[in-house]
Parts: C-alpha cells; structure tokens; sequence
C-alpha cells in the first residue's frame, strides 16, 4: 500500500520508510494538531494521581507499622536505605501505566507504534542491539567510578574517612540485600516507564508536528533538566543520558535498545553507589545514578552525606565522565547500526511504506 501523508491522507509519491518520531502520522486521526497536547497532559495528570497514591500508601504503611520512622525525608537520597531506594524506584516505574494513559486516551491511539517501527518491542533486536547496550552501559559506569575515585583520591585521608563513616558505616548486610532486591525487581520496570514516556510519548508527539527528528530529541533533552539537582555533576550526564537514549530510538526505530541502555546503566549505578557509600567512587557513580533517575525523585539528587569538597569533586568528575564516555558509545552504536542495516549514517531504521496501518483504537 502507498505511504499516507500525515494531514490529507493522500498518496506519498517517494513511499520512504515512516521513522520512529513520526508514527504518530499513520492515521490522519492520529495526527490531529491537538493530539501530541492532549496526550502529554493525559500522562502527566495520572502519573501525579498515582504517585499521590503510592506516597499515601507508603505514608500509611509506615504509620502503623510498629517502631517505624515515617519521617521519609530522613533517609531521603541515601544510595542505602531500601526505604528510599524502593519508593523512588517505585515513582519511576509509575511512568508506565501513565504514558498508556496517555497514548490510548489522549492520543487515542494503540500503544504499539510507540515501543518501535513494529508496532511492537522486537525481541529479535534485542539479541544484538541489547548486546551492545549492556556493554556500553557498563563501560559508562566504569567511567564513572574510575573518575571519581581518581578525583577523590588525593584528598586528606581522615576527611575521605569520616564522610565514608557518616554515610556508609551504617550499612548493614541485610540493608545492602535488600537494596540489591529493589534494584533487581523495579529497575527494568523503572526503564520501561521512562523510555516509554520521555523518548517514545514525548519524542512521538514533537515528531506529530515536525519531520525533523532534531527540535524532539532537543525537547526530550531539555526536559532531563527537570525535577533533578541543579549541579553540573548531575545535569552534565542527565543532558548526556538523555541525549543518547532519544538519538538511539530515533536511529534504531524503537525504545528496545534505551530501555536495556537505561535500565543497565540505572541498576548497576545504585548497586555501586550504595555499596561504595561515601567514598569517591560511589560519590562519582551516584552523579550518574542521579542522572538517569526518575525526575522528580530523591535518586534524582545526590545523597546529604559526604557532600564535602572531596564528595563534591568526586562526583562532578564521574558526572562528566559518564557523560563523555555516553555521547561517545551513542555514537559508535549509530555507526555499528548504520552498517549492519546497510543505512546512511542519518538515516534511521523505519516502517515500511507498504507495512499495513496498525488499527484504530475502538474504546
């Protein structure tokens, strides 16, 4: 069948391949000025419903349950306490359910166009592609580490060794257990609800309005500014993270590989964060771990212990390495993909002219 044009429904003489950003053009009906609007606000106004009712719950929970602290901003940002770790983990998958919201009710339109080119999350790609972004995820973490150990390295001995007690040395076992339980179980769910709502909702609707895939992945960028630390040790690698996952799916037609990129690099960040508490390291990993947290959240900030001239050093210099080292392996991954789908190196993986056009959501 021809290619549809993305207002009159007419004929597209040069039949190219739809990209991931412009999905929403499929139908006229899709495509209808008021759309891309309407679906954000749908998404926004339920996740604030939900996450009012997560914190109430929580709120609740800790109130009757015997010799609890309820204070919730007391542990708020350490990399440590599960308490923390799981509510905001918890605030982040709230992501998922809210871009549904906001793609079937206020797109009015099937969700499938906004997990890839398919219609559908391509779990053949993943054998490759997710390959790939378990590894440069690991690498970026890598850097991070690395840069804020070096950087916390030459600093007074006996300063490094009492932030490392007042932030870590409380730690227990079955504390760390229960992090690393959280952080396996909400994590992936976490990724799939930020990749679906900021680089596939947010990245689509732009895409409604314009061809150019640029002014979208610069608003998915800009909107990593939001809700986090105003300190450079976390915008520069929220900037970067955010960059690199919205170029990704534009580039490979789909969310699959930002969603492993995300959830890789989230997941091993707290692991590390928390288990290296208080030193340069972890100071350097929670920059990133705070970078590519929900927006909003306390793991959007970095933690209240440690945060002296060492901490703050550390974590400004694994921030940027993270950063550098993301935009770098974004990079290499387009030009890897680019070959192995035989594209231009601006060229992105697209649906089919000929593809059929996913149908209308009925009710």
């Amino acid at each position: 069948m021809s290619a549809v044009s993305p207002v009159g429904g007419t004929p597209d003489l040069d039949a190219r391949p739809t990209p991931y950003h412009r999905l929403a053009t499929l139908r006229p009906a899709w495509s209808a000025w008021g759309r891309p609007l309407l679906t954000v606000v749908a998404a926004v106004i339920a996740y604030v419903v939900l996450a009012s009712v997560l914190l109430v719950l929580t709120i609740l929970v800790l109130a009757l349950a015997p010799g609890v602290n309820v204070a919730i901003g007391v542990t708020s940002g350490d990399p440590t306490s599960p308490l923390d770790v799981g509510i905001a983990l918890a605030m982040g998958a709230l992501w998922w359910p809210a871009a549904m919201v906001g793609v079937r009710i206020g797109g009015w339109r099937p969700l499938g166009p906004t997990w890839s080119v398919a219609a559908r999350l391509r779990r053949e790609r993943l054998r490759f592609t997710g390959a790939l972004a378990v590894l440069a995820a690991l690498v970026v973490v890598a850097a991070a580490a690395l840069a804020g150990g070096l950087a916390g390295a030459g600093a007074d001995g006996a300063s490094a060794g009492a932030g490392s007690s007042a932030a870590g040395g409380g730690a227990s076992v079955l504390q760390m257990l229960l992090v690393v339980l959280l952080v396996l179980v909400l994590v992936p769910l976490q990724a799939l609800g930020l990749e679906l709502a900021l680089r596939g909702m947010v990245l689509q609707a732009v895409g409604t309005w314009l061809r150019s895939p640029v002014i979208g992945i610069l608003v998915v960028a800009a909107l990593a500014f939001i809700g986090r630390e105003a300190t450079a040790a976390v915008m520069v690698p929220a900037l970067a993270a955010a960059l690199a996952a919205a170029v990704l799916a534009w580039k490979t037609g789909g969310l699959e590989l930002p969603i492993v990129l995300t959830a890789t690099t989230t997941g091993t960040a707290l692991i590390v964060s928390a288990l290296a508490a208080g030193s340069g390291t972890g100071a350097g990993v929670a920059a990133l771990g705070a970078a590519v947290a929900a927006p909003g959240t306390s793991a959007a900030a970095l933690a209240g212990t440690g945060t002296g001239p060492v901490h703050a050093d550390a974590a400004l210099a694994g921030g940027v390495a993270a950063a550098v080292a993301l935009l770098v392996l974004a990079a290499v991954i387009v030009v890897v993909v680019s070959r192995r789908e035989g594209l231009r190196l601006l060229e992105p993986v697209g649906r089919a002219a000929d593809e059929p056009v996913p149908d209308p959501v009925l009710i």
